[in-house]
């Protein structure tokens, strides 16, 4: 009965792992802020914080969200708007 209750080396290895992973998510979550605080988007830091959040979640059997990918901005939508438009009058 003992024995069953000691945890292997590998379950050992895993659980230091995602607590470093949980770490390392909190570390990046208060870099965003601080970025934000400053007025500066750091689009890197807000993806990595992401997918480590994702990575923590499905080891701790929670549903991952992936992170949809950028829809293009108003601006990308009227500049395309204003190609074609353009070629047609050429």
């Amino acid at each position: 009965m003992i024995a069953n209750s000691i945890p292997s080396t590998e379950d050992m290895y895993m659980d230091a792992a995602v607590r470093h992973l949980a770490a390392a998510r909190s570390h990046l979550q208060c870099a965003m802020l601080r970025f934000d605080d400053a007025g500066y988007e750091h689009d890197p830091t807000a993806r990595s914080y992401s997918y480590v959040a994702g990575i923590v979640a499905e080891f701790s059997d929670r549903r991952y969200r992936p992170v949809p990918p950028p829809q293009p901005s108003h601006i990308v939508r009227a500049v395309k708007e204003y190609r074609r438009q353009a070629r047609r009058g050429y």
